[in-house]
């Protein structure tokens, strides 16, 4: 699949360069095509004026009604930078832009701004989206905490692809009833930390998991627990159920 990011003009894209790319990622504002899903590989066209370059992406988020946040890799960022700089006035604008100058009037703005749809009013920076993204795929232990505590869910399962992640803070997580559903589905479904008892328990335990999910777990906690889940009335009906199906045999 590919999406396109329509510029009028290098200064419009080196903008958007200096202040997403450089930073991980990039928003292209446009529909969200049917189908299109998370994590997947597609192929980015970047068109400024009559020049055009296509690069490997990933999909790093779905904003309907605003765009696809996207992240390329090296290779990918330079291409467009170097489309970005498509010559020495283009260079001299994204240097302006990068310096952040706040001489430019509206109607730079208004010139300079992507030809891609971009929302007027309230939309969300994106920036900041695509920016939180990066802090959970990249950051560290504080920095994976701090997107656990957005109160924007959708960025919560991002934290899940950081490789730093330690079986602490995913015990941490499973325990956690203000974070997404998907994350605590995510941490049920993969053996390595669904299968482990500590882990199984805390989601088993989370109010936020609903019962046809939690119950399986019941293979993977103690003895132990599962007796305290069979004849403590604050477990939930159907889980407790079922815990007491397998005391029983």
């Amino acid at each position: 699949m590919r999406i396109t990011a329509r510029y009028d003009s290098a200064p419009a894209l080196a903008r958007d360069v200096v202040e997403q790319l450089t930073r991980g990622g990039l928003l292209v504002r446009t529909e969200v095509p049917p189908g299109l899903e998370l994590y997947a590989t597609i192929e980015l066209e970047i068109a400024c004026g009559a020049d055009a370059v296509v690069v490997p992406a990933s999909v790093l988020q779905l904003f309907p009604g605003l765009g696809v946040a996207v992240a390329v890799d090296d290779a990918g960022r330079d291409a467009i930078d170097v489309l970005a700089r498509g010559g020495a006035d283009a260079s001299a604008d994204a240097d302006t832009a990068a310096a952040g100058t706040a001489g430019a009037g509206p109607a730079t703005a208004r010139r300079d701004r992507p030809t891609t749809g971009a929302p007027a009013g309230g939309a969300p920076r994106a920036g900041s989206a695509v920016e939180k993204i990066q802090q959970a795929l990249r950051g560290d232990r504080d920095a994976r905490a701090a997107v656990l505590r957005d109160p924007n869910r959708t960025l919560h399962v991002y934290v899940l692809r950081n490789p730093a992640l330690t079986l602490d803070e995913v015990a941490a997580m499973a325990r956690m009833t203000t974070i997404s559903v998907d994350v605590l589905r995510q941490i049920a479904e993969r053996r390595e930390w669904g299968h482990r008892p500590e882990i199984a328990i805390a989601l088993v335990r989370n109010p936020t998991l609903p019962p046809p999910v939690a119950i399986p777990l019941l293979a993977h906690v103690t003895p132990a627990d599962l007796k305290q889940l069979a004849k403590d009335t604050r477990t939930r009906e159907p889980i407790q159920r079922a815990a007491r199906k397998r005391v029983l045999g």
